[in-house]
């Protein structure tokens, strides 16, 4: 069984991150900060250290339950799609 992560582990993972979102560089703030599992736990990760990183809240919305790989994939095709028009 993992052992349970700790808030003192969290709050190292962001340090160690420079306070900025895993994924998109962003810079995190208490209100902004959200704890991810890199494999999903519905895809069969664990709920463990080695398996999380910190990210934005927009950014964990976004991916869901997707793995990293996928969500890349995803904001690729939506970044390099001509038929859409930036605001």
């Amino acid at each position: 069984m993992p052992k349970p992560v700790t808030a003192r582990q969290i709050l190292d993972l962001i340090e160690k991150q420079d306070y900025r979102c895993a994924i998109t560089g962003r810079l995190l703030t208490p209100e902004t900060a959200s704890l991810d599992h890199i494999v999903p736990i519905s895809r069969g990760g664990e709920h463990t250290l080695d398996n999380l990183w910190v990210v934005d809240h927009q950014v964990n919305s976004a991916k869901g339950s997707m793995t990293y790989a996928e969500f890349l994939n995803l904001c690729r095709e939506v970044a390099g799609h001509p038929g859409v028009a930036s605001e």
